[in-house]
């Protein structure tokens, strides 16, 4: 692809490089709002669902209508066009394959962003790349890839991104930082900025590594667990847990989380489910090693003790839904 030059992030012509490996709800969803804004976008995808880029491009359905884009999709890099920013947009258990992508890449200087779940995405990724500036995000909205169709629902798309290593003696990372927040703005994609992403971060994995997995522990569906004493109990203690891990592991969060997200599971309807569980009972390859899986992990760097943690993965093991 050919690409002119950059100016800054403010400017109306500014036109950047952009690199997006996984053709997911959300990396697809980024690439249609990019590509909409002039900036040159390559999708990287594989298998069937890069088959069908290629023929029907992205269908994206949003604001209840559906809608035909077509970005220019890869199943590689290319090495001699780097990009000036990379989106990194698989799933979490697909981290590595998606950063041996980037390889040839590795010489390059660009900023790079990572929307996994779990805390751990932005460190794997600068080891592989150090010469990257590499950013933590977590994407608020709610997407979906359904029949091969993108669907963007409820609120509008908002992102908070920020560094897990300190960048405050390098201009060059923060202005490159403020360049890619530019770009996602200007794209209609509302992102702010943050100088440590760690603690938004763990904040997100206090629920999704610990609801994920007792909902299923205990064959409940995730809006079921607060009405079930045992299972609410042990999710309240599962949550104090990782609380305390961040807290000996230097990370502060907000003195209420672990209220505010009961209070916010207690607003789910009684058949949600969560995407951790889902693929948990259908044996499918999951998010469980980074996120409840992970507990364990940080807690022994901790020095810490995780008993609920503990119990809840030996419910899973007993039902047989635990992976290797």
């Amino acid at each position: 692809m050919a690409c002119r030059a950059r100016t800054t992030a403010s400017s109306p012509d500014a036109v950047s490089r952009f690199v997006i490996i996984g053709a997911g709800a959300i990396g697809s969803f980024l690439s249609t709002r990019l590509h909409d804004a002039g900036h040159e976008v390559l999708l990287i995808a594989r298998g069937a669902r890069l088959e069908a880029l290629r023929n029907m491009g992205v269908l994206l359905s949003e604001g209840g209508a559906e809608r035909q884009v077509r970005v220019p999709v890869s199943a590689a890099c290319d090495p001699a066009t780097p990009p000036d920013h990379a989106i990194l947009a698989t799933k979490t258990f697909q981290i590595e394959s998606a950063l041996a992508l980037l390889e040839p890449l590795r010489g390059s200087r660009f900023t790079l962003l990572t929307v996994q779940n779990g805390v751990e995405a932005p460190g794997i990724a600068q080891a592989a790349l150090p010469r990257a500036v590499v950013l933590g995000a977590r994407m608020h909205g709610f997407f979906e890839l359904e029949d091969g169709i993108v669907r963007h629902t409820g609120v509008p798309a908002t992102l908070l991104a920020g560094p897990v290593a300190d960048h405050a003696t390098d201009p060059a990372a923060g202005q490159a930082s403020a360049n890619l927040a530019g770009d996602l703005i200007a794209a209609g994609v509302p992102t702010t900025l943050t100088g440590d992403m760690r603690p938004a971060l763990w904040d997100k994995f206090l629920m999704a590594a610990t609801i994920g997995a007792v909902a299923p522990a205990f064959g409940l569906k995730v809006g079921q667990v607060l009405s079930h004493p045992q299972a609410s109990a042990l999710l309240r203690e599962a949550m104090a847990e990782v609380e305390r891990i961040a807290t000996a592991l230097g990370i502060e969060l907000p003195p209420d989380c672990i209220d505010e997200k009961l209070d916010f599971i207690g607003r789910f309807p009684p058949d949600v489910t969560s995407s951790l569980q889902r693929n948990l009972e259908a044996g499918r390859p999951s998010e469980f090693v980074h996120l409840s899986g992970a507990i364990p992990r940080f807690a022994r760097q901790a020095d810490l003790p995780c008993p609920a943690t503990d119990e809840i993965l030996a419910r899973l093991r007993a039902r047989g839904l635990q992976p290797d």
